[in-house]
């Protein structure tokens, strides 16, 4: 197991990368080019971050890659990065922790409420590509969050 699946930390950095990053999402022009658009750095991140038939739960809900792509930028809506707190020992809930198998949980206040949101993460990691990547990804928490 590499350096970077050895930590937990490495979980919870991948999280807060991926929610902090801007989502660009440009409507089709029936196939008309316009030339360069803006970098959707939330997808350039995903791809980086998960396996390309990554599978996942969203609080207990089944999702496939897009699915957990969707929930993700859902969680994103409601995330603040200037209020995140990363707990230092996350609960177990399901995935027993081993060999490539990572816990993380965040704690945050999303803008405009004063109740703060945690949300819990267990992912199991692979190498592909050369890098470590998001096999299978489960997060509990607040299921509105996750919403679409």
């Amino acid at each position: 197991m590499s350096v970077a699946a050895s930590s937990n930390h490495w979980l919870s950095d991948c999280l807060c990368d991926l929610m902090a990053s801007p989502h660009v999402s440009m409507p089709p022009l029936g196939g008309m080019h316009l030339g360069p658009g803006p970098v959707d750095v939330f997808t350039t991140r995903f791809d980086q971050y998960f396996w390309h038939d990554a599978r996942g739960t969203f609080c207990g809900r089944p999702v496939d890659r897009e699915g957990l792509k969707a929930g993700l930028l859902a969680l994103q809506k409601r995330w603040n990065p200037e209020a995140v707190k990363v707990m230092e020992e996350p609960a177990l809930h399901g995935l027993p922790l081993g060999h490539n198998i990572l816990a993380t949980e965040v704690e945050w206040t999303p803008p405009g409420s004063a109740m703060p949101e945690v949300v819990h993460a267990e992912a199991s990691v692979g190498e592909e590509g050369g890098r470590e990547q998001i096999r299978f990804l489960k997060m509990e928490g607040n299921s509105a969050l996750f919403r679409v």
